[in-house]
Parts: C-alpha cells; structure tokens; sequence
C-alpha cells in the first residue's frame, strides 16, 4: 500500500522489540514532520518542549509469535489508534484496504490482500436541447449522409 494515505485519528507511536516468542516488523510510521508529545494535560503542544519525540515515528506493526506448537505461529497486527477502522474512517482513502488487507494476512489469506479499484464516478453529460438535437442529428442524419454520399462517389467513379 505504498503511496495510499491512510487516517490515524489520535494516534500514539509504538516501539517495536523483538524477543525469541516473537517477530516484529513495522508496517508504516507517521511523516518526518510529526511529533509526539507526553504532556496531554496542555490544550497546545510545544514543538520546543525538549521531551517531545521528533517524526518519523511508528504507527503500526504487525508481527508473528510462537504458539508452542510444532509448524504453528500466530499472527498479530498492533496499531496506534483503535479509531481508524471505525465506520466513520473507513471510507478514508486506504483505511478500508488497511482493514480488510489486515484480516486477510491475520487469516493467512495471503493470495486475498490487494488494493482495491476506486468505485466509478458518476459521469453525466448535461446539455441543453440546441446540444442535443445537434448531437443527434449529428449521429443519425449528418454522419450516415456522408458515408452514403461518399460511397455514392466511389462507386460514381469507379462505373
């Protein structure tokens, strides 16, 4: 999903240790002009404030640990907000393919994670009646005449 935008709304950032249980990789992180800030009882955040964390930082990791079992993992998807999959920030850009695209890898569905087509926009031509009634005498009257006018030549010639 490189290049699709995705909406974090309240987001936190997230450090990612391996242990010998588990394996993590980071799937995104925030842009370089973020910042993170441990003071929430400030309505204003400081980007002076020497304790703020400076961008690019994670937002989502996705991971696979031990089960115990032998040829057995699980899978595991971490993410900053729990917000972004909501109804109201499903339809943003590529949160529903991040969601869906999730599941998918968390089922071990691997052949169903793809981005989907955008829906296909409603197009409408809106004319007057002059555009068209020259459309259509355009296409049934004026076009047919000149394929049988010519036609009419070469066979004039041709004779």
């Amino acid at each position: 999903m490189r290049g699709s935008a995705v909406g974090f709304p309240l987001s936190r950032s997230l450090d990612i240790k391996n242990t010998d249980k588990t394996s993590v990789e980071k799937l995104f992180d925030s842009s370089s002009s973020s910042l993170a800030t441990s003071n929430l009882s400030s309505a204003e955040v400081s980007v002076a404030d020497p304790n703020n964390r400076k961008g690019p930082l994670t937002i989502a990791a996705a991971g696979t640990y031990n089960t115990g079992k032998q040829n057995s993992q699980g899978r595991f998807v971490v993410t900053g907000s729990s917000s972004w999959a909501a109804n109201r920030f499903l339809g943003f850009n590529g949160n529903g393919d991040l969601a869906s695209n999730a599941v998918n890898w968390l089922s071990s569905d691997e052949d169903l994670i793809s981005i989907r087509p955008k829906p296909q926009e409603d197009r409408r031509i809106t004319m007057t009646r002059a555009q068209l009634n020259l459309v259509r005498a355009t296409s049934q009257f004026i076009l047919p005449l000149m394929v049988v006018v010519a036609g009419t030549l070469v066979w004039w010639k041709r004779r």
